[in-house]
């Protein structure tokens, strides 16, 4: 999904007082393709290049505006969630354009502040039902493995995600502690971050970065082993 339609995507929920509807997989879509420009970037020689940097702010701003995406969203389901378990009535429609994992995350909310107000609030609660709560209990025994297995496999897999879930192959930058040698401007490494040099600054770079400054006796790798 191009940089451009995620923006718009965002200023339209900033600018609804409710929900919109999102495609369900934009989330995991616009994870796959930062991971493609950061194995882009990776593979290049320079990091210091144009071409490079250019690479560098696409990444920067694609993760920037997905989390602000995300935020802005977030805030209306825990709101809706809020409702729901208070007993407000909610439109059906407002509840269908949540995406499957802001769904989920909905229903256990719900689920949550009505089991905490009938722990912490609901004292005219009686015997009777808290007695027959095991017995319903017990009725899913041999189940609650599943049943977690699933839950765990459901949530790995959620949009949100996605973008946080990294391999080795997914999210290749490492870090190296290096010595400044001689000063440098503000520059923007390869993982999105700026940086600023001093001679004599002792710093974590990204592997890249710090290689390449290395071979230009900018700074000196102290890397440990």
């Amino acid at each position: 999904m191009h940089l451009d339609e995620i923006r718009t995507i965002l200023l339209e929920e900033r600018d609804s007082g409710t929900l919109s509807t999102i495609p369900h997989d934009l989330f995991e879509r616009t994870g796959k393709e930062i991971q493609a420009l950061q194995q882009q970037l990776y593979a290049m020689e320079d990091p210091f290049s144009d071409e490079a940097q250019i690479l560098i702010e696409q990444v920067s701003s694609s993760r920037s505006t997905v989390e602000d995406l995300f935020k802005t969203r977030i805030e209306k389901v825990v709101a809706l969630a809020e409702s729901q378990a208070d007993g407000s009535y909610i439109e059906r429609e407002e509840l269908k354009v949540l995406i499957p994992a802001e769904l989920e995350m909905f229903n256990r909310i719900v689920e949550s502040i009505r089991k905490c107000h009938a722990s912490l609030i609901d004292w005219r609660t009686s015997v009777a039902p808290r007695l027959a709560e095991p017995q319903a209990d017990s009725s899913l025994h041999g189940q609650e493995d599943i049943f977690d297995a699933e839950e765990a496999e459901r949530a790995e897999e959620t949009p949100a995600a996605v973008i946080e879930r990294k391999t080795p192959a997914e999210q290749p930058f490492t870090y190296n502690i290096v010595q400044a040698l001689s000063s440098m401007e503000p520059f923007m490494g390869i993982d999105g971050r700026t940086y600023e040099l001093a001679a004599g600054d002792i710093l974590t770079l990204p592997s890249r970065n710090a290689q390449v400054l290395a071979e230009r006796d900018i700074v000196l790798n102290i890397n440990p082993g």
